[in-house]
């Protein structure tokens, strides 16, 4: 039997990333926004599946991502928090 929540989910991973983000305070380490999407949404995400995501966002100009030692910390950008984005 096929499950569908593990075929696709209902939101881009982009906006998930963005909405867990918002809900930490707007800084959150790697290893728990893995946590907080299996938690609260209920499906794993590969690793590289998120760094492509967050490569992505990055890009756009809504995060920032910098390696501390063996994590990374993800927190919004200034241009995005002042709404220039």
């Amino acid at each position: 039997m096929v499950i569908l929540s593990e075929l696709w989910r209902n939101r881009p991973l982009f906006k998930i990333i963005i909405d867990e983000l918002a809900r930490h305070g707007g800084t959150i380490t790697d290893s728990e926004l893995l946590q907080s999407i299996k938690s609260n949404y209920g499906f794993e995400v590969s690793s590289a599946e998120l760094l492509k995501a967050l490569l992505t966002l990055e890009i756009r100009g809504y995060i920032v991502v910098n390696k501390i030692r063996k994590e990374y910390q993800i927190s919004f950008s200034r241009s995005f928090v002042s709404g220039k984005i």
